[in-house]
């Protein structure tokens, strides 16, 4: 059974941030309130300087993240954690190794849980909004014989 096409809508910076459990309600309310005192730079800017996230992260989803979830043709997960600068390409060559040496397979993000590079509920919240088809599915998948 096909889901319905769930359509995005842009959001608050913070908003997204938040649902997807990068940032905190205080972090967000800290720092958009020195934004409105008058502190030059984006929300971004000033959650990066405060070291609570990388601008990298903030710029894809201000920028990159409300066309990406409408799009219909969909980029394996970590290309996404990579464009949102939460793994880096020698953490996901890692993971990918591992999956071809391993009989249970992790999924890529289980296993950057696991590792302790991502939580759980950061990646729940990209499944759910890239791939929601996958949401329910376990983490783990039996490696078919070759």
């Amino acid at each position: 059974m096909k889901l319905p096409e769930k359509k995005w809508f842009r959001q608050p910076l913070g908003a997204v941030l938040q649902q997807a459990y990068l940032v905190s309600a205080f972090q967000l309310e800290e720092a958009l309130q020195e934004q409105a005192t008058g502190r030059v730079g984006t929300l971004g800017e000033i959650l990066a300087a405060k070291g609570w996230l990388k601008k990298e992260t903030a710029d894809f989803f201000a920028s990159k993240w409300a066309m990406l979830v409408n799009q219909p043709n969909k980029q394996p997960l970590g290309y996404y954690l990579k464009e949102a600068a939460l793994l880096d390409e020698a953490q996901i060559h890692q993971i990918v190794s591992e999956q071809s040496q391993e009989r249970l397979w992790i999924r890529l993000g289980a296993n950057a849980v696991l590792k302790g590079w991502l939580s759980q509920s950061t990646v729940d919240f990209f499944v759910e909004h890239l791939f929601p088809e996958y949401a329910q599915d376990s983490p783990f998948v039996a490696v078919r014989k070759k």
